[in-house]
């Protein structure tokens, strides 16, 4: 593996991350994440119904190593909504410092409808974007929006040489050749979301997808091309795109099954030279690679078996193969377990599925690197290399 590859990793995101500071550490210009807003509901087959404690230390674990994989002139973007927006701002306070917060974006949501419109009660309008830095060194590139016919026409002016100006107070004049246009600020109504977007290219059919148009923004204002940009919530994969379009190098991240179904193939159409989001206004052609890798699962095979199990019966058998292969959370005594014992019969099904779950050696969950070359986990001589470039032990 090279340093100049684009890199997509299947896994859990806490421990891909981990994973990338031997290599990465004070190396990332540019984080955006989209993490799970902890809203009630799993429409996204992500666990999006925690408390807010449990919310919170999910978060901090992952923000505190993002810190440390970000350049000391580098930024973080989280996008988020109002349930726990006041909870991350005070964490991200701690974490980044609360002199290095710069901006709460807000990005409109523009046609509000379907279930957010049922609600009996003000209908959330706006996303919220939290903008920090970790130095008062950081890049920001000011980025302006076009003059509109209105706004042109109050440059209506001449002076003696033929330049058109508007008069800003008697002793200052703003002349159109000079002016940028509207500098961007902090309310972002400009850029439609996929509910008002009805025949947008770019729809993945991905229930939280984010427009390529917010995604560019976040890119442009605050990295430049050839830098490195991070998303360890990939989703449906508009952060890797937008910035394998725009000339950034990439890292992108996610543990669920769709990212062999849904980010992978849209890569390929990107490098085919995919059309949709922002190609067109780029002059997009295609081009480009990037190389695709998963942790290596153990533990992790029985968690996702378990969540999946839809009776007693399967999960029986789960445990007669959890028991054999002996990776058991040091904290529990296996012949202190059965099944069927009269206590363990009162549970919801749920309850035993998180029970068994709770039992796996966590330290487990993916082969560690130390036991790589151990025959039990039958890691080919392929992976093997492959992970020693990744950690250039070659």
């Amino acid at each position: 593996m090279n340093d100049g590859d684009n890199l997509i990793i299947k896994g859990n995101n806490l421990l891909a991350i981990s994973s990338l500071l031997k290599r990465y550490e004070g190396k990332v210009s540019l984080i955006y994440i989209d993490p799970p807003y902890n809203t009630g509901n799993d429409e996204f087959n992500y666990n999006d119904s925690f408390n807010h404690s449990t919310w919170l230390t999910f978060m901090k674990n992952r923000l505190e190593i993002a810190k440390r994989l970000l350049k000391t002139n580098g930024s973080i973007y989280v996008q988020i909504d109002n349930n726990e927006l006041h909870y991350l701002k005070v964490l991200m306070d701690e974490i980044f410092g609360i002199n290095n917060f710069q901006r709460e974006i807000i990005w409109v949501l523009k046609g509000v409808s379907g279930y957010k419109s049922l609600i009996n009660n003000y209908v959330r309008g706006h996303d919220s974007i939290l903008y920090y830095t970790i130095s008062s060194e950081y890049s920001f590139n000011k980025t302006f929006l076009p003059y509109s016919k209105e706004q042109l026409a109050r440059f209506s002016s001449v002076d003696e040489n033929g330049r058109k100006y508007k008069t800003i107070t008697k002793e200052r004049r703003l002349y159109l050749d000079e002016a940028k246009g509207i500098p961007i600020a902090d309310v972002w109504d400009d850029i439609a979301s996929f509910q008002t977007v009805v025949n947008a290219e770019e729809r993945t059919g991905f229930l939280t997808q984010k427009p390529e148009k917010l995604i560019s923004r976040i890119i442009e204002i605050s990295s430049e091309p050839g830098d490195l940009v991070l998303d360890f919530h990939l989703g449906s994969g508009t952060t890797a795109s937008v910035a394998h379009k725009m000339g950034r190098k990439y890292i992108g991240v996610e543990q669920m099954d769709y990212i062999q179904d849904l980010v992978v193939p849209r890569l390929i159409n990107v490098i085919n030279g995919d059309q949709g989001g922002i190609s067109k206004d780029i002059h997009w052609q295609g081009g480009g690679s990037f190389v695709y890798c998963e942790l290596m699962k153990l533990n992790q095979e029985y968690v996702e078996q378990i969540q999946s199990a839809q009776d007693a019966k399967t999960l029986f058998k789960l445990w007669q193969n959890i028991r054999k292969s002996g990776f058991i959370s040091c904290r529990v005594n296996t012949k202190e377990i059965n099944p069927d014992a009269e206590d363990i019969n009162t549970f919801s099904f749920e309850e035993k599925k998180r029970f068994f779950i709770e039992i796996l050696d966590k330290n487990l969950l993916y082969v560690n690197l130390c036991d790589m070359d151990d025959a039990e986990f039958k890691v080919s001589e392929d992976d093997k290399v492959f992970t020693r470039s990744f950690y250039k032990e070659v």
